[in-house]
């Protein structure tokens, strides 16, 4: 067996043992709620960094975590016990105008992406916040402002490039492998390191954009007023309704989102029906690019304490948003629910293009709920659990993984259905028989 100083070198990125200096930053994920201890930290320069991280935890037979952007709420890119794959110091991106396409590392960022895109007059279709990974939110779905007009981040890829988990460098595109390359749009990180992806870029020149805030009192007027509005909202206009309270001001609030592609003329009808005879706290709108459009929210810090669960919906009746906004009246809960609507272009993708289980679903709703004291931890953690069970009667099928703390189901069978199941278990039996890659929502392989 190969030993640690062998990995040292043929590695030619930092490889961080529990011993060395730099081991407890490596470690520490976005949830501060988390306090899992890797065997190993690898850092890797390129693909062939990689495939030696891969080789030696097989060896060692350790499993790989793999981190990318470290953004996820279910810390998944740390693992007890593990090696970690942290590609932080792969966010290279490349763009082709001619081509409309954009190539980047499997550790980049959305704010690496983005401005490099939009230099062109090209965007790709993202999620809201610019310090998120491209690989964790494209492999699990991608729902942002764009999605509307143009699909999912996942409907937007072309390729990747990945080591699977007997440390094969592989592609994947839908004339290459295209059984993975279906189990990867959608099926997170269970089939390997995603080390390069490229995408499909979409014209995107100049939008109205910005957000509309409100007092927490006129939640239940404001959140009907966004649902019928997004009820029949076009392609070219996409909203996201939160409903929040800050545990540590006590401030609330309702933030509307506004992203109108039709330019400000368009948007200013929208923001005028949003309003009503409401008087919003802010109205910050106006004409900007995209990469300014994915900074409207404020960023959350890593190490906060964070538990989120939600649901897929079929519907969004008036029973819900009172539900909703009660959640947050008087001396109620801290935290944020946030409602996205799912229509045009990624609805109108078949269900089984790909392994991603909202299509069917006409919004998403999900309680994120964010705090610092560790003894409110069962307390907190409940509130977004009772929500989450309260949406039920309006649910389809299971949550968005991407957003979940846990699964909806023990198995993932409520999250992605039976039949969808069993093809991505068989697809993970022949590329990740031995589970190597088992810190994630975890697709167990199936048996011989």
């Amino acid at each position: 067996m190969s030993s640690l100083a062998d990995l040292r070198l043929s590695h030619r990125g930092p490889v961080i043992a529990p011993d060395d200096s730099g081991y407890e930053a490596a470690r520490g994920t976005f949830n501060g709620m988390l306090d899992r201890r890797p065997e190993i930290v690898t850092r890797p320069l390129d693909v062939d960094d990689v495939a030696a991280s891969v080789g030696y935890a097989l060896e060692a037979g350790l499993p790989v975590a793999v981190r990318g952007g470290g953004h996820g709420v279910a810390g998944h890119c740390v693992g007890d016990g593990s090696l970690v794959v942290d590609l932080r110091l792969m966010r290279h991106v490349t763009v082709n105008a001619q081509d409309r396409t954009v190539t980047c590392g499997g550790g980049a960022l959305w704010e690496d992406v983005d401005p490099a895109c939009q230099r062109h007059g090209l965007a790709m279709p993202g999620g809201t916040f610019g310090d998120t990974g491209v690989a964790g939110l494209t492999l699990g779905g991608g729902i942002g402002h764009l999605s509307p007009a143009f699909g999912l981040s996942l409907d937007n890829l072309l390729s990747v490039r990945l080591v699977t988990g007997d440390g094969e460098i592989i592609m994947a595109s839908e004339e290459e492998r295209p059984d993975l390359f279906w189990a990867l749009r959608g099926g997170g990180g269970n089939f390997g390191v995603v080390v390069e992806f490229t995408f499909r870029l979409q014209p995107v020149g100049q939008l109205f954009g910005g957000a509309v805030v409100f007092q927490l009192e006129d939640a239940p007027a404001v959140l009907r007023a966004w649902r019928d509005l997004m009820t029949d909202a076009p392609d070219n206009f996409q909203s996201f309704a939160q409903t929040f309270r800050d545990g540590a001001t006590g401030d609330g609030g309702v933030h509307l989102s506004i992203a109108q592609l039709d330019g400000a003329d368009a948007g200013r009808e929208v923001v005028e029906r949003l309003t009503g005879d409401l008087t919003p706290l802010r109205t910050e709108v106006r004409p900007m690019y995209y990469p300014e459009l994915q900074e409207i929210y404020a960023r959350l810090p890593f190490g906060l304490r964070n538990y989120w669960s939600g649901r897929f919906l079929r519907e969004l009746p008036d029973e819900l948003l009172a539900l909703t906004a009660e959640k947050f009246a008087g001396d109620g809960a801290n935290g944020a629910v946030l409602f996205e609507s799912l229509h045009g272009a990624p609805r109108r993708v078949p269900a089984d293009a790909t392994a991603f289980t909202g299509r069917q679903a006409r919004w998403n709703a999900t309680f994120i709920n964010v705090w610092l004291d560790p003894e409110e931890d069962d307390r907190q953690i409940e509130a977004a659990r009772s929500y989450s069970k309260a949406l039920t009667p309006w649910a389809l099928g299971g949550g968005y993984l991407n957003y979940a703390s846990e699964p909806a189901s023990e198995g993932l069978e409520s999250d992605f259905g039976a039949e969808q199941l069993g093809r991505l278990r068989a697809i993970k039996r022949e590329y990740d028989p031995a589970n190597v890659f088992r810190f994630n929502h975890n697709i167990v392989p199936a048996e011989s």
